[in-house]
C-alpha cells in the first residue's frame, strides 16, 4: 500500500468482512482475503463501504476492465456488490421499499431526468439513516406550520422529509434494474 494512502479503518473492515460472511462471495475461498476498492482507490482516493469488497486473492487478480466473461469488471463487481448490501441486511425493510418506488417510477418513466422525491413523515429520518450514510439519497425537512400542545407543555412540530435520490442512488438503482431484467 502507498504511504499516501490512508488505512482502512478497522469497523469499515469488520463491516466488509461481515457483508462476505468471512468468505470470497465469487468462490467462497475463506484466505487469503483482500479488501478491493471497485473504483480503483487512485480515482476516488477515499474507503467508502458502498465503493469496496472482499475478494479472495485469486478472484481479486481476475479483476479487468475487459469485456472477456473469464475476467471480473467493476461493472460485474458492482452488481455483486449492490446484491450482498440487499441480501445481507444493509438496508431496513423501509429502505429496501424506498429503493423499489424510485426502481418502479424509472421503469415506468424510462428517460426521465429528475425523480420526484419520496415523502415520509420527519420521525422516519433515522430509518433511512443508512441510504444517506451510503451516499444513496439525501433528505430535506419541511415543516408543515402545524404546532400540537400536549396538555404537558410538550410540544409537536408537524413535519415531513422529501428522500431524494443522488446521482449514486440512481446508479445503484438502475443497476438493479439491470439485475432483475436479466
Amino acid at each position: 500500500m502507498p504511504a499516501d494512502r490512508e488505512h482502512i479503518p478497522n469497523e469499515l473492515q469488520r463491516a466488509l468482512m461481515l457483508e462476505v460472511g468471512y468468505r470470497c462471495p465469487l468462490c467462497k475461498a475463506t484466505e487469503p482475503l483482500e479488501f478491493d476498492h471497485i473504483e480503483e482507490w487512485a480515482d476516488v482516493e477515499k474507503h467508502e463501504f458502498t465503493n469496496m469488497i472482499v475478494l479472495c486473492a485469486s478472484c481479486h487478480g481476475r479483476k479487468k476492465d475487459t469485456s472477456n466473461p473469464r475476467h471480473i469488471n467493476r461493472a460485474s463487481l458492482r452488481k455483486l456488490k449492490q446484491s450482498l448490501m440487499l441480501l445481507n441486511g444493509r438496508y431496513s425493510d423501509l429502505e429496501q421499499r424506498v429503493l423499489e418506488v424510485f426502481e418502479v417510477y424509472l421503469k415506468t418513466n424510462p428517460g426521465v431526468d429528475v425523480l420526484p422525491p419520496y415523502v415520509l413523515p420527519d420521525t422516519m429520518a433515522l430509518l433511512v439513516k443508512r441510504l444517506m450514510d451510503d451516499g444513496l439519497a439525501d433528505i430535506e425537512r419541511r415543516d408543515l406550520g402545524q404546532i400540537i400542545t400536549f396538555r404537558d407543555g410538550f410540544e409537536f412540530r408537524h413535519a415531513i422529509i422529501l428522500v431524494s435520490l443522488t446521482k449514486t442512488g440512481r446508479n445503484f438503482v438502475e443497476n438493479l434494474i439491470e439485475v432483475t431484467a436479466a
